[in-house]
């Protein structure tokens, strides 16, 4: 325990990240606002912040820091705290991307200016200030565009304007997801989706995770989009692959960033890849905590750690060693009251099933499908083929009973 990393969030998929922090040797302390966070099990020491507050967490590191021992690196996992995070590598003289990295990559109109000045390929996209020119902005371009946030968390806020019958109520609810009541739109561009998670060491970039995003349920909880896992390796060709690895260092490179995480959204339209949002962070969803390992054999959380604390990685460190068809999917009940959750040891007795993860728990209420993925499990499953694995992870999925009233 000669190095002590900060993890800010204490989420249950930030929880692998704590996990593996201590599975490195590594003193580990979380901060979340949460007294029960499940990264806290995990952790040496805690902090109690909000980890959207930057100055609250940046003053309880400095107290920790100071009275208890020193902190050598800080890292964000499944949260969209990022400036938080680059607040206290300021303040601490820590590794890290900078303040204005870390503030575009959180300003979706700011971003994709960035973007288009340095020739990265992404969406036509403007920002619009009333719900009187979002109408005038339909008329000129019409209704196949994205409605979202600037600066909202994920998937929050974000409608496909194809799908919804009153553009104000959109409009209304996109701002009230904005901490600065700030709306843009963006072409919707058809083609399959992607999730790439890419480590940056000295402005080399390595993508070990690239995942084929699955939306079977896009109509049906139109006009949201509400992703049901992934598939990896890509079924993508090898030379899209290439081309959506280049555009993902390409962003990366726009934005300032030389070292650290970044999770890209990426999708090929007409066989290019356009960039709909790069976040400098690591994703949530146990895309890298679980998948990229089974997958690739790539120990990508380890490697970030190892980034975030200032050190090096290398392509023997970064690059696939194996390419293993992992499935990952999400449970998604009846909206109610959870009553009962059953069949989860069940499903874990399935062959191919490397687990099955419950997100929800008794007493909590699955709202109806919205801007947030309405899931309560999760179930990641692998095989010699992809059918093999999707079969696997079905099968654990129809285990599962989880009963809401």
């Amino acid at each position: 325990m000669d190095k002590c990393i900060l993890i800010i969030s204490g989420g249950i998929e930030a929880a692998e990240a704590a996990r593996r922090a201590k599975e490195m040797g590594l003193f580990v302390v979380v901060s979340d606002r949460d007294p029960r966070a499940p990264g806290f099990a995990f952790a040496d020491s805690c902090i109690l912040a909000d980890v959207y507050g930057p100055e609250e967490t940046v003053q309880a590191a400095e107290r920790f820091n100071r009275k208890v021992r020193r902190i050598d690196g800080v890292i964000c996992v499944a949260a969209d705290a990022l400036v938080t995070a680059a607040h206290v590598a300021e303040r601490l003289g820590l590794p890290g991307i900078g303040l204005q990295s870390a503030r575009l990559a959180c300003d979706k109109m700011a971003m994709k200016q960035r973007f288009a000045a340095a020739g990265v390929p992404v969406p036509w996209f403007r920002e619009v200030a009333t719900a009187q020119e979002l109408q005038r902005v339909v008329i000129e371009r019409g209704a196949d565009l994205v409605i979202k946030p600037v600066d909202s968390r994920g998937s929050r806020g974000v409608q496909r304007l194809g799908k919804v019958s009153d553009l104000a109520a959109a409009f209304v609810f996109a701002r009230r997801h904005s901490p600065s009541e700030r709306v843009m739109v963006e072409q919707y561009l058809s083609g399959p989706q992607l999730s790439t998670e890419s480590l940056i060491c000295e402005g080399q970039v390595f993508t070990p995770g690239l995942s084929d995003r699955n939306y079977e349920y896009l109509d049906r909880f139109a006009p949201f989009f509400i992703e049901n896992g992934g598939d990896l390796p890509s079924h993508l060709p090898a030379d899209q692959q290439a081309k959506v690895k280049d555009v993902v260092r390409r962003a990366a490179a726009a934005l300032g960033i030389r070292n650290g995480t970044v999770k890209g959204d990426i999708v090929v339209h007409d066989g290019e890849p356009h960039v709909i949002e790069l976040a400098a962070r690591l994703s949530g969803g146990f895309f890298c905590t679980r998948e990229i390992p089974l997958n690739t054999g790539v120990d990508f959380v380890g490697c970030a750690l190892r980034l975030a604390l200032g050190e090096t990685i290398t392509a023997e460190d970064a690059e696939p060693k194996h390419l293993v068809p992992v499935v990952q999917r999400y449970a998604f009940p009846p909206p109610g009251r959870i009553v009962a959750i059953e069949g989860a040891e069940e499903a874990r007795t399935i062959a191919g099933v490397e687990d099955v993860v419950i997100t929800a728990r008794t007493g909590d209420i699955i709202p109806a499908a919205g801007d947030k993925r309405p899931s309560a499990a999760m179930v990641l499953a692998r095989g010699d083929s992809r059918a093999q694995a999707l079969k696997a992870a079905n099968d654990a999925l129809a285990c599962l009973r989880i009963r809401t009233t």
